[in-house]
C-alpha cells in the first residue's frame, strides 16, 4: 500500500491530489445541490436574519434570514456552469482563429492579428463589462461576454503554437506526401501546438471565476434572488458592520476554488515541460498518412 502511495505521489503531488479532490466534492455539491442543501435558498425568514452558525443553520443566515451554506452549494452550479461557458466560447473562437493565422500567416493571419491586438489592448474587466451591457446582464451573457474577451488572447497563443510547429520536417513530409491540409492540421500541428495552450486555460479557468465573482458583485451576473457567489458576496459586504463574519464563507469558497486551479494547472505545466517540446519529435512519432 505505501508502494502504491508512493507511485501516486510520482504522478501527482499531494497538494495537486487534494486540489483534485476539493474541485470533485464542490463539482459534485453543484450537481447534487437539489438533493442535498439542506434549505431552499430562496426561503426568507426575517426573524432568523444575520444569525450566526448553528445546528440548523451551519453557516449562519444572510439579511434576509436565508440559509448562507445552501446558496453557496447552489450558487456552485452557477460558478461551474459559467466558467464552462466562458472557457467554452474562448476556445470554439480562439482556436480556428489562431490556427488559420498560425498556418496561413499571410494576408489572412495578419488581418485575424490586427484584429486581436487591438481587443487585446482594452482591459479585459472593461471590455468585459461593456460587452455585458450590450448583450443585457445575466449569467450566460456575462460568462460569453468574457469568453468572447478571452479568445483574442487564446487565438494569439495558438498561433505561437502553430508557427513553431508548421515549419518542422514531420509537417513538411505530411504536406509534401499530398496529405489534406485539415488532417496535416489535426493528427500533426495541434496536438503540440495546443500545448501551451492548455496550460493557459487553467489559467483562464482561475480568473474567470474572479471575473463572475467581480461582474456577479456588480449586479451584471445572476439576477438576484438566483443564488451566485458574487452576489452572495455583495450582499454579506452591505451587512459587513452588523454581521462581519458573512462575507467568509462566500469569499473564502471562492478563493479556494482559485487557488486549486492553479495548482492542477502547476501540475499540468510541469508534466508538459517534461515531455516533448513544441516542434521535437520522435523519429518513430513521425508518421504521415
Amino acid at each position: 500500500m505505501i508502494g502504491g502511495i508512493g507511485r501516486l505521489r510520482r504522478v501527482m503531488p499531494v497538494g495537486a491530489w487534494l486540489a483534485v479532490t476539493i474541485l470533485a466534492l464542490l463539482v459534485s455539491a453543484a450537481v447534487l445541490a437539489p438533493w442535498i442543501a439542506p434549505h431552499d435558498p430562496l426561503a426568507q425568514d426575517l426573524t432568523r436574519k444575520l444569525q450566526g452558525p448553528s445546528a440548523d443553520h451551519l453557516l449562519g443566515t444572510d439579511r434576509f434570514g436565508r440559509d448562507v451554506l445552501s446558496r453557496l452549494v447552489h450558487g456552485g452550479r452557477n460558478a461551474f456552469g459559467g466558467v464552462v461557458i466562458c472557457i467554452s466560447v474562448a476556445v470554439l473562437l480562439g482556436v480556428p482563429w489562431g490556427t488559420v493565422a498560425g498556418f496561413w500567416p499571410r494576408y489572412v493571419g495578419t488581418v485575424l492579428m490586427r484584429v486581436s491586438d487591438t481587443l487585446i489592448a482594452f482591459p479585459l474587466l472593461v471590455l468585459a463589462i461593456a460587452i455585458t451591457g450590450s448583450l443585457g446582464v445575466g449569467l450566460v451573457t456575462s460568462m460569453v461576454a468574457v469568453g468572447l474577451v478571452l479568445a483574442p488572447n487564446t487565438a494569439q497563443l495558438t498561433r505561437a503554437g502553430v508557427l513553431a510547429v508548421r515549419e518542422q520536417d514531420f509537417v513538411a513530409s505530411a504536406r509534401l506526401s499530398g496529405v489534406w491540409t485539415p488532417i496535416v492540421l489535426v493528427r500533426h500541428v495541434l496536438p503540440i501546438a495546443l500545448r501551451p495552450v492548455v496550460i493557459q486555460l487553467t489559467i483562464y479557468t482561475g480568473l474567470t471565476f474572479v471575473i463572475q465573482g467581480a461582474l456577479a458583485f456588480l449586479g451584471l451576473g445572476p439576477q438576484r434572488p438566483t443564488p451566485s457567489w458574487g452576489g452572495d458576496l455583495n450582499d454579506a459586504y452591505s451587512q459587513i458592520l452588523s454581521a462581519p463574519l458573512l462575507i467568509l464563507p462566500s469569499g473564502l469558497l471562492l478563493g479556494t476554488v482559485v487557488l486549486c486551479v492553479y495548482r492542477i494547472g502547476d501540475v499540468l505545466r510541469d508534466r508538459m515541460s517534461a515531455g516533448t517540446s513544441p516542434g521535437i519529435r520522435k523519429e518513430n512519432d513521425v508518421v504521415v498518412a
